[in-house]
């Protein structure tokens, strides 16, 4: 039995794009353990608002550097760790772009092979690029302001930062785009497109 361990953002928690929370069958990592099968377990611990490595002054908690060694521990040992963040990054108020958003990726890998007191061994990673942003509506669209030519850079800095640490890597963008409900979060059909994307590159892992 293999534990997979999904750390992102409202993407991975499952936000619906108009608001609200989708049921947990409409949700890629439960998507992901269905295709998988139930004899593996694959933990869905997306939060919203989540960032790679920065403080948010207006959102407790959500520096998912912070929580990662906590969530490994807790969950442990994690076989797989599945990393999707980034799109937080872009928020107008970090005033930074996916170069420094892969960066922080990168220090979440760092982070997640440190030698622990539990002698867990070192999970094998899957670092995702997050989809690009479309045109942010609604109360996305001060929040995101600047962010939709920043987030078409995600694959190239991602890749770069994967292949350099020998993790798994998948472009988001290259199978999925979101919901033109907000421009951010993703439909249903996203979700499964990414289910089916992460299932064909960790299925040999398992």
């Amino acid at each position: 039995m293999a534990t997979i361990l999904c750390y992102g953002d409202s993407l991975t928690w499952g936000r619906v794009p108009n608001g609200g929370r989708y049921p947990k069958h409409l949700r890629w990592p439960t998507m992901l353990n269905d295709l998988l099968g139930q004899q593996h377990q694959v933990i869905n611990f997306g939060l919203p608002g989540r960032t790679t490595i920065w403080n948010d002054p207006f959102l407790e908690g959500r520096n998912g550097l912070a929580y990662l060694q906590a969530a490994l521990e807790t969950f442990g040992p994690v076989d797989i760790l599945i990393l999707m963040l980034g799109t937080n990054d872009l928020k107008r108020h970090f005033h930074i772009g996916a170069y420094e958003a892969a960066k922080g990726v990168e220090k979440l890998i760092e982070k997640s092979r440190i030698p622990n007191t539990h002698d867990f061994p070192v999970p094998t990673l899957v670092v995702i690029a997050p989809p690009n942003i479309l045109s942010p509506t609604g109360s996305m669209a001060e929040s995101f302001d600047g962010a939709i030519e920043k987030s078409q850079h995600f694959h190239q800095y991602y890749q770069d930062i994967a292949i350099r640490n020998q993790c798994i890597f998948l472009n988001a963008a290259g199978v999925l785009q979101p919901s033109d409900v907000d421009g951010v979060h993703l439909d249903t059909q996203a979700n499964e497109q990414l289910a089916n994307s992460i299932y064909s590159l960790i299925k040999m892992e398992i």
